[in-house]
C-alpha cells in the first residue's frame, strides 16, 4: 500500500516540474485560470501515460508529497522512472542537477500561486459575503418550512389517530346493526307467525275457494309450519292465545277445501260433460289444495281421493264402455268358420256370430257380404298408417257415410280412444295428486277390466266376435297384433308407462288366437276331401287361389321369408310365423298334388299343378314385408321370398314335365327311336333289343316330314286352350318348340342318329326340315297371340 502511495506522489510530481524545465513543454503551456488551476497538452498527456487524476496545489498537500517521496527512497525512483520524459529533461539539465533546489523552486512557486490565489479571494470578499448573508436567508425560510412540516405531520398524526378510532367504532356499530337485524328477523318470523291478520282470518272464514283464496290458504300453510316447526314459538305465552286459532282456521279451511273438491268431482257425473276439458279448466288449478290437505288433513285428503277414483273410475268406464257398444253399427263381417283354406267352396256360410253379440246383437242369417278380405290384404294394411295422429272413429260420421269397417279398424280406434284417455288421466293425477301414480291406476282399473273382458269374450271359442275379436279372420288377428305393437310404441314414445302391463296382456291373448286359427287353415288342408273337391278342370283350384292371397298377406304383415344376413325376418320371436308358413306351405302342395293325380291323364295333372304353381308365383312374387325399410333408389333391407322360391322350383319342374309329355303324345315314336338309338350307340350296360333300323328311320322321317307343322299347330292350341297365363303358356310353347328341334337335331344333326347309322342314314338328312323352317315356326306361333 506503502509503494502505491510513493508512486503516486512521484508521478504527481512529475507532472509539475515538467512544464518548468522542458522548453518545448513551456513554449506550448497554458495560462493559469482565476481559481489557480493549470491545463496543458502536456498535463493531459502525463496524465493520460500515468493515468494520474488532476493535482490540488496546495502547501500542505506539496509537504505531503515531498514526505511520501522521501521516505519511500528517491533515488529508487529516479532510477525507476529513468526512462520517462520528464525525469530524462530534469536530469540532463545541468541547472537542475540537484534535485532539492528543484524541489525548493517549484515550493517557492506554489507559495507565489498560493499569494496570488489569496489576493483573488480577498478581492472577491464582499461577493462571499453576500453569498453567505443569501444563504443564511435561505437557511432561515429552510427552518420555516422544516417547522411548517412538521406541524402538518403532528397534525396528520392526530388525523390518523382520530380515523382508527373512528374504524374501530364503525365496526362496532356494524357488529351491532347485524345483530339487531338477526334479532329483528327472528322475532318478526316470530311475530309474524304468531299472529293472525285480520284479514287472513276474514279470507279464510268467509270468502269462497278462489285463486286469492289459495293465496291465503298459502299464508296460513306457512304459519302453521313455522310455529310447528319452532318448539320455542309454541312453549310462549302469545302462542296459548294465537295456536287454537291457528287450528280453527285449519279447520275451516280443510272443511271448506274438501267440499270444494267434492263438489268439483261430483260435477264430472253429469251427463255429455267434457271430463279432459273440466279437469283441466276447474280442477287442476285448485291443485294446491291437495298439497294443504296432505300437509294438515290426510284423513281429509283420502276421502277426497276416494270420491275422485269412485267418480273417475265410473265416468271413464261408462265412456269407454259406450263408445266399443256404439261401434256395433260400423261392425264388418269378415270371415267365418267355413272360411279356411282347405273349406269346399259350396260350403254354407255362418258360425262366427254376431261382431257385438255381447252387447245384445243378432247375427243375421244373410251370407256375409264382403268375401273378398278373407284371404286378401287388399287395402286393410292402411289401418297401420299414422297410428299416432289419427283420431278415433266418430261413429255417427261413419254411420251418415254408410260406411263398415273390419274388425282391426275398430280395434285401433277403440284402443286409440284408451291410449289417449289413459295419457291424459296419467299426467293429470300424476299432477294434481302430488306424483302419486298409484291414483291412476286405482282410476283405470275399471276400464282395464271392461277391455280385458270384451278381448276375452271375442277371442272365446264359440263365442260372438267383437271389436277385439274375429275368431275366423287371421288377417285381422295379424292386424290386431301389429297394431298393438305400434301402440306399445307410441306409449313409450309419450313416456306414459301406465298401460304397458294392458298392452302386454294384449299381445298374449292375441298371439294364441292367432295360431289357433293359423293352425284351423293348416288343419283345413290337411283334412280336405280330395274326391269333394276334385273337378275337371285344369285352371287353378280355388285352394291355390286362397292360399296365394292368404301367404301373400303374411308375407307383407309378418314376414315368412329371410334376410341377406340369414336371418328371419319375422318379427315374431323365433321366427314362429315363418315356421308356420312353412308347414302351411308343404301342406298346399301335396294338397294339389293329390288332385292332380285324380286327372285320367298325367298331363292334365301337370298342366294342373302348373296353373296352380304359376297363380301362386305370380301372387307372392312381389310380396314383401311392409315394415321393411327402403330408400328411394330402392335400397335397403333386402328380403328373400322363401314361398315364392319354392313354387318356382316347383313350376320350373311342371313345366319341363309338360314340354316332354306334350312332345311324347306327338312325337313319341321319334322321341322313343332317338333316345333308344342313343343308347345303344353308347354301349349302355343293361341295355336289350336291336339296333335301330333304316327302315323304321326312314318311315319316322317321312311321318315327321308329313305332319311336323301340324303338330305345332295342335301343340299351340293346347297350350292356348289349357293355360291360363297367356304369358306364361307362350313361354311354354317356346321350350316344348325349342325341345322339339333339339330332339330333330339328335336325330338329323351331323353328329345324330342318322349319321350314326352309316351312309344311307347319312343320306337320309338331306331330306330333313331346315333349323331355318324349325325356326321361323317357333317364332310365328309363339308370338301369334301375344300381338
Amino acid at each position: 500500500m506503502a509503494d502505491k502511495d510513493h508512486e503516486a506522489a512521484l508521478a504527481e510530481l512529475l507532472g509539475e516540474v515538467g512544464p518548468l524545465d522542458d522548453k518545448k513543454a513551456g513554449a506550448d503551456a497554458g495560462h493559469r485560470s482565476s481559481n489557480g488551476v493549470h491545463t496543458g497538452e502536456d498535463d493531459v498527456s502525463v496524465e493520460r501515460e500515468l493515468n494520474l487524476g488532476p493535482l490540488d496545489i496546495t502547501s500542505e498537500r506539496d509537504n505531503d508529497v515531498f514526505a511520501a517521496l522521501e521516505e519511500g527512497g528517491l533515488d529508487l525512483d529516479l532510477v525507476k522512472y529513468a526512462d520517462h520524459d520528464v525525469v530524462r529533461s530534469v536530469m540532463e539539465n545541468s541547472d537542475a542537477t540537484d534535485l532539492k533546489q528543484r524541489a525548493k523552486a517549484v515550493e517557492d512557486k506554489l507559495q507565489s500561486v498560493e499569494m496570488e490565489s489569496i489576493k483573488d479571494y480577498v478581492a472577491e470578499s464582499d461577493n462571499m459575503l453576500e453569498l453567505h448573508a443569501q444563504i443564511q436567508s435561505c437557511d432561515g425560510i429552510l427552518g420555516d418550512m422544516e417547522s411548517l412540516l412538521s406541524g402538518f405531520k403532528t397534525e396528520l398524526g392526530k388525523i390518523s389517530t382520530e380515523i382508527r378510532s373512528l374504524q374501530d367504532q364503525s365496526q362496532s356499530m356494524g357488529i351491532k346493526l347485524r345483530n339487531r337485524k338477526a334479532a329483528e328477523r327472528g322475532l318478526s318470523a316470530f311475530v309474524d307467525s304468531i299472529t293472525l291478520p285480520p284479514d287472513l282470518v276474514r279470507a279464510i272464514a268467509e270468502e269462497d275457494v278462489s285463486e286469492r283464496y289459495l293465496s291465503a290458504l298459502a299464508d296460513l300453510d306457512r304459519r302453521l309450519k313455522s310455529v310447528e316447526a319452532n318448539p320455542s314459538a309454541r312453549a310462549s305465552k302469545a302462542a296459548e292465545d294465537v295456536v287454537p286459532e291457528l287450528e280453527r282456521l285449519k279447520a275451516t279451511a280443510c272443511a271448506k277445501s274438501r267440499e270444494f273438491l267434492m263438489a268439483r268431482f261430483y260435477s264430472l257425473r253429469k251427463p255429455k260433460t267434457n271430463v279432459q276439458i273440466l279437469q283441466q279448466n276447474s280442477i287442476m288449478p285448485y291443485k294446491y289444495l291437495v298439497t294443504f290437505l296432505a300437509n294438515h288433513a290426510p284423513a281429509i285428503l283420502t276421502e277426497v281421493r276416494a270420491c275422485y277414483v269412485d267418480t273417475m273410475s265410473k265416468v271413464l268406464r261408462q265412456a269407454i264402455h259406450g263408445y266399443v257398444s256404439s261401434l256395433r253399427s260400423l261392425q264388418q263381417d269378415i270371415a267365418s268358420r267355413t272360411d279356411l283354406l282347405g273349406a269346399e267352396e259350396n260350403a254354407a256360410s255362418g258360425g262366427a256370430g254376431s261382431f257385438f253379440a255381447q252387447f245384445g246383437g243378432a247375427k243375421s242369417a244373410a251370407a256375409l257380404k264382403n268375401r273378398s278380405s278373407v284371404f286378401s290384404l287388399g287395402s286393410r294394411a292402411a289401418v297401420l298408417g299414422n297410428l299416432e295422429t289419427t283420431p278415433p272413429l266418430i261413429v255417427h260420421q261413419v254411420q251418415s257415410q254408410g260406411l263398415k269397417v273390419p274388425h282391426e279398424a275398430l280395434f285401433r280406434s277403440s284402443h286409440k280412444l284408451v291410449m289417449d284417455t289413459a295419457t291424459f288421466e296419467y299426467l293429470f293425477c300424476v299432477e294434481f295428486w302430488q306424483q302419486d301414480r298409484t291414483i291412476f291406476n286405482d282410476v283405470f282399473a275399471p276400464t282395464i277390466a271392461t277391455m280385458e273382458e270384451n278381448l276375452q269374450l271375442g277371442l272365446a271359442h264359440g263365442g260372438a266376435s267383437n271389436v277385439f275379436g274375429g275368431n275366423f279372420d287371421a288377417i285381422g288377428l295379424l292386424l290386431m297384433i301389429l297394431i298393438n305393437r305400434e301402440h306399445r310404441v307410441v306409449m313409450s314414445r309419450r313416456r306414459v308407462p301406465c298401460l304397458d302391463h294392458y298392452l302386454d296382456g294384449v299381445n298374449m291373448t292375441l298371439w294364441p288366437k292367432f295360431k289357433e286359427v293359423f293352425d284351423a287353415h293348416l288343419q283345413s288342408v290337411l283334412a280336405a276331401n280330395v274326391n269333394a273337391m276334385f273337378k275337371d278342370d285344369v285352371r287353378a283350384h280355388y285352394v291355390a287361389r286362397r292360399y296365394a292371397e292368404f301367404a301373400a298377406s303374411m308375407i307383407a304383415l309378418g314376414g315368412g321369408g329371410s334376410m341377406a344376413n340369414g336371418e328371419s325376418d319375422g318379427f315374431i320371436g323365433d321366427g314362429q310365423l315363418e315356421s308356420n308358413l312353412e308347414r302351411l306351405r308343404f301342406a298346399v302342395h301335396a294338397l294339389l298334388q293329390k288332385v292332380a293325380k285324380m286327372f285320367p291323364g298325367k298331363k292334365r295333372g301337370t298342366v294342373f299343378l302348373f296353373n296352380n304353381f304359376d297363380t301362386i308365383c305370380a301372387v307372392v312374387r312381389e310380396a314383401r314385408p311392409i315394415f321393411l325399410k327402403y330408400d328411394e333408389n330402392g335400397g335397403g333391407q333386402t328380403f328373400s321370398n322363401e314361398t315364392f322360391k319354392f313354387f318356382d322350383e316347383q313350376l320350373a319342374a311342371q313345366s319341363d314335365a309338360f314340354v316332354e309329355e306334350e312332345l311324347a303324345d306327338h312325337f313319341g315314336p321319334l322321341i322313343e327311336f332317338i333316345k333308344s338309338a342313343e343308347a345303344l350307340q353308347k354301349g349302355a350296360e343293361g341295355e336289350e333289343g336291336q339296333a335301330p333300323s333304316l327302315q323304321q328311320a326312314t318311315q319316322l322321317m317321312r311321318d315327321f316330314a308329313d305332319r311336323w307343322k301340324g303338330a305345332i299347330e295342335r301343340i299351340h292350341a293346347e297350350v292356348i286352350k289349357n293355360f291360363g297365363n297367356l304369358q306364361r303358356g307362350m313361354d311354354v310353347l317356346q321350350r316344348t318348340l325349342s325341345q322339339l328341334l333339339v330332339y330333330y337335331t339328335r336325330f338329323t344333326g351331323p353328329d345324330g342318329v342318322l349319321a350314326q347309322m352309316g351312309p344311307d342314314g347319312a343320306a337320309l338328312c338331306k331330306d330333313a326340315v331346315t333349323n331355318p323352317a324349325f325356326m321361323y315356326e317357333i317364332k310365328r306361333h309363339s308370338q301369334s297371340r301375344i300381338n
